[in-house]
């Protein structure tokens, strides 16, 4: 894993996460709307039954913005780290939750 893995992961998430509505989200009266500024900016349809799980509206609205961009920081720190220790100094452990964190992020196997 490349330091490189990390900052297109974090550069995905920033374009993302710049182009998204503003944050932080809630979750609306439905089972599966997400609100920003108490506008609606995301519907779900219902299952079968008519119904879907509130749970998915509140995983989405907790990965607001502001999350995404706190963790893309995350990323580029960690391969600051990597890269600078590697240049003639002692080699950093590269962090395997960064690893999995980037590589899941982009669909790509670690």
């Amino acid at each position: 894993m490349s330091a490189e893995t990390l900052r297109r992961a974090a550069a995905l998430m920033r374009e993302r996460a710049n182009s998204a509505s503003d944050g932080p989200w809630t979750t609306g009266e439905y089972a599966m709307s997400v609100m920003s500024n108490g506008s609606n900016i995301l519907n779900g349809c219902c299952d079968g039954d008519g119904y879907t799980d509130h749970a998915d509206a509140e995983h989405i609205a907790s990965w607001h913005p502001a999350v995404a961009l706190a963790v893309a920081d995350w990323l580029d720190d960690e391969a600051g780290k990597s890269e600078w220790f590697k240049r003639g100094k002692p080699v950093y452990p590269e962090s395997p939750l960064a690893r999995a964190v980037a590589t899941t992020y982009l669909g790509e196997a670690s």
